[in-house]
């Protein structure tokens, strides 16, 4: 596929998603919100671009009846349906989660609230480390802006019929631009740096994801940590987008900071250890899903208090 180009080899397939997950529909507020997702013109149908940043290809999901219709294109029915599993995190066992929550006073509640919401993932770990890196300290909107100028400066796009999507920036476009082009975007020194250094990290191979997904958590944050511009929170966000891991308490987030101290859980200036050992009391193994559901619970009530009459 050429840049920018489209992807064809269509093969359809299905799975059967387990309990407890929903698909999001066109319109919803969506985790994968800055992501590589696009709607059909009916907004039955999701399509999302998989695979390598070098190698990308396109899945689509609708739902029909207790199945979901998955349609590939550029990518077998095999590997459409693992993509699809891995996109929703359909093998996390969202009912040993609930167990938690509901002996849990902050959370209790969300499992209903909430009912569903899956880890989203994105198709690498390099590009997971690419969002954070653009993200760190910026506004959710100041962060997509500069995306999109990466994602223009690199022809980061797919075609699917009059859909374009885009896909992570291919590492040897960003190596093409550099730092300088890169700061000729709007990012800044130290961004542009480990942007670079990041897709040369890539090329050589260095951020496997089933790797990363196999080590302990500490090292594996560790590891990541290493790399220029790379520390703790975009290593942890990195790693439960780019690898599906279940137990990254994202303690140093300012919004979940927010959150526990609007709950009643730790004052903001809290050493960050202290919130991290409230996660892994109550939630061992489930940091990731804790973070995420203390994000949408804060958001929610947020509004509602906005809200006249809320």
């Amino acid at each position: 596929m050429g840049r920018g180009g489209s992807v064809d080899d269509r093969t359809r397939t299905c799975v059967r998603p387990p309990p407890l997950v929903r698909l999001p529909r066109a319109g919803d507020e969506l985790e994968y919100s800055t992501r590589s997702i696009g709607w059909s013109s009916d907004g039955r149908t999701l399509w999302r671009v998989w695979g390598t940043a070098d190698r990308p290809w396109v899945v689509g999901v609708s739902v029909h009846g207790r199945r979901w219709h998955i349609e590939a294109r550029g990518a077998s029915s095999s590997a459409s349906r693992s993509a699809v599993r891995e996109m929703f995190s359909l093998d996390h066992d969202l009912s040993a989660f609930y167990r938690l929550v509901r002996h849990e006073a902050v959370l209790r509640g969300s499992e209903r609230s909430f009912r569903g919401l899956r880890l989203p993932r994105d198709p690498s770990l390099y590009e997971s480390l690419a969002h954070a890196i653009v993200g760190q300290q910026l506004s959710v909107r100041a962060a997509d802006t500069l995306w999109q100028r990466v994602l223009r400066a690199t022809n980061a796009y797919v075609r699917v019929g009059d859909l374009r999507l885009s896909r992570a920036p291919p590492p040897r476009e960003i190596r093409r631009l550099g730092p300088t082009g890169l700061r000729s975007l709007g990012l800044s020194r130290a961004k542009s740096r480990a942007l670079s250094s990041l897709a040369e990290g890539e090329i050589e191979r260095r951020f496997d994801a089933g790797e990363f997904r196999r080590l302990g958590r500490e090292e594996a944050i560790a590891r990541l940590d290493a790399e220029p511009g790379i520390g703790r929170w975009t290593a942890e966000n990195a790693l439960a987008r780019g690898t599906g891991r279940t137990d990254l308490f994202i303690a140093g987030d300012l919004g979940l900071r927010v959150a526990l101290a609007r709950y009643g859980v730790l004052p903001r200036d809290a050493p960050e250890e202290a919130a991290r050992a409230w996660a892994d009391e109550h939630y061992p193994g489930w940091g990731s899903y804790a973070t995420l559901y203390l994000w949408r619970k804060l958001v929610r009530d947020y509004r509602a208090k906005k809200t006249p009459g809320g």
